[in-house]
């Protein structure tokens, strides 16, 4: 999430920079990018999912990272024509989202909450087990285990028996848990560092990439043994290989959020914004992966 990275700690913003060698580019040509929604109400974009049984896309929008009633959630047609800009309203600051079962799962704060996709409710909380835990993004595995990281804590919580609850926490190995994806029998979390956890028996392993990329934001597998990611500090939209060989795909201008990627048809979804010229839009990226 690109908003819960700059906080004030002690009285000083503190960020955290990553590191973004330009080695390699997949350099995607102007017919390959479009850009939806700019213009038409959508509030700091962080976060996009694709719903390929419906074919449309669902936007987490708001202003500061705080309790409210703000925050809202966009319904774009596949198409990229904004059909609902307020689908879902009244939240806190909504960031990452999951599907299951007709369900959006939606990390808003201080608490997850499920809205139905007929109607646009919420239709269940669980709050929080630690106060100021900073919930940012969830995933949900094959099993229907929903995980979520909470950045303040530098934690990952798993809803079990309808509790949310602390399934994981490592200040360095986990530090500034961000974004989430599970596949196969893992949890990939990113953050300062991108880390593999075994779902049972929570086994860990660091993988390391080249050149180095940190403050991981999005996280997404491309169906090949490896992922594409996009990073908070410095802006930057990545294609990591099933050997940790990054390649650039796109940085530098307009923040990257929270992205989507559908391996069948190797289509991106990605929110991007400039905050000073209040700019915001959905970017629609066709990839020519290696």
């Amino acid at each position: 999430m690109t908003l819960i990275r700059n906080i004030l700690i002690g009285g000083a913003l503190c960020t955290v920079l990553g590191g973004y060698a330009q080695e390699g580019t997949l350099d995607p040509t102007g017919d390959q990018i479009q850009k939806w929604g700019e213009g038409l109400g959508l509030t700091k974009p962080e976060s996009v999912v694709f719903d390929e049984k419906h074919n449309c896309l669902y936007v987490s929008n708001g202003e500061k990272f705080a309790v409210g009633t703000t925050g809202f959630i966009s319904k774009f047609s596949g198409d990229g024509t904004l059909e609902q800009l307020k689908w879902a309203e009244g939240l806190s600051r909504p960031t990452g989202m999951a599907l299951l079962n007709g369900q959006l799962w939606v990390a808003d704060v201080d608490q997850l909450k499920v809205i139905d996709l007929s109607s646009g409710k919420v239709v269940k909380r669980f709050v929080e087990p630690i106060k100021n835990s900073g919930l940012n993004d969830v995933t949900i595995n094959a099993s229907g285990e929903v995980f979520v990281t909470a950045s303040f804590i530098h934690a990952i919580l798993k809803v079990e028996a309808d509790t949310l609850v602390p399934w994981m926490q490592d200040q360095k190995l986990l530090e500034w848990a961000n974004g989430i994806f599970a596949v196969d029998e893992e949890v990939l979390v990113g953050g300062t560092h991108l880390v593999a956890i075994q779902s049972d028996t929570k086994k860990t392993r660091t993988l390391k990439t080249e050149p180095l990329i940190q403050d991981i934001d999005g996280i997404w597998a491309d169906g090949n043994g490896g992922y594409v990611l996009s990073t908070v500090a410095g802006g930057s939209l990545w294609h990591l290989d099933e050997h940790g060989k990054a390649t650039s795909i796109d940085q530098g201008g307009d923040y990257f959020g929270d992205l989507h990627f559908v391996p069948e048809t190797s289509v991106l979804y990605i929110p991007r914004g400039n905050h000073e010229a209040k700019r915001y839009y959905i970017s629609r990226y066709k990839l020519e992966l290696p």
